[in-house]
């Protein structure tokens, strides 16, 4: 379970230092006005909903294990969580968006070594140019989401009798040329929910709510920042 704390803040942490090298870049009107004939949209590989603690390794080991047995359950029901939106839902919603737009719009399938956790990296495993030549694309919309479920935000009072717990969706997004070598649109969206009353095992209902209120605020982020500069 250790691992899997570990797994999640790892990613947290991935986020925020590829956010900090991939600043957001909004669409203008110029791009609008002479906008491609087609897009190809490409969904990432994700991880199942994750847990993160931002404390972790900083209470002390007797309260790291108290922490580390009462999220097991939490942790069992993060995993069970549908992710199916992501992989079905969020291309579609891009794809609709464009289509208004008069822009040719095709749905690639998953790609299985571009991952989330990764898309950040000086070398993700992916071949633009590949991609638009093999769907007749003038460009390239990848979908990320690097971080998806509930995390324990760094603490002050690491001893606070009722630490607070957050549900977070972490969605990125970026579109370019077929050579990736400029970057019409890139945005990061990461919204965090507060809970109130999370502890409620083994279905966590307002901590889920939480969890799913985020993803369809980040969804809604980054949608409006695309067409932020119509």
């Amino acid at each position: 379970m250790r691992r899997l704390f570990t797994l999640g803040l790892i990613a947290l942490v991935a986020v925020i230092t590829g956010c900090a090298n991939n600043a957001n870049i909004d669409t203008n009107k110029d791009y609008w006005q002479h906008k491609p004939n087609t897009v190809v949209i490409v969904t990432t590989h994700t991880d199942k909903p994750q847990y993160a603690d931002e404390n972790a390794g900083s209470r002390g080991a007797i309260v790291e294990i108290v922490n580390l047995l009462s999220t097991q359950k939490l942790e069992n029901h993060l995993n069970q969580m549908d992710v199916d939106w992501y992989y079905q839902d969020l291309a579609e919603q891009f794809k609709e968006a464009l289509v208004k737009e008069n822009i040719r719009v095709v749905v690639a399938s998953e790609h299985p070594d571009l991952k989330s956790s990764t898309i950040f990296s000086t070398n993700p495993k992916l071949n633009w140019p590949q991609l638009a030549a093999e769907y007749n694309a003038d460009q390239v919309l990848v979908l990320a989401m690097p971080f998806y479920g509930a995390r324990i935000p760094q603490q002050a009072n690491l001893f606070a009798s009722a630490p607070p717990i957050e549900g977070v969706c972490v969605l990125y997004a970026e579109l370019s040329d077929p050579q990736h070598t400029t970057i019409y649109w890139r945005h990061t969206s990461i919204v965090t929910k507060p809970v109130l009353n999370a502890n409620q095992p083994p279905d966590y209902p307002n901590l889920t709510q939480s969890i799913v209120d985020s993803r369809k605020m980040a969804e809604e982020e980054l949608l409006d920042s695309l067409r932020s500069g119509r």
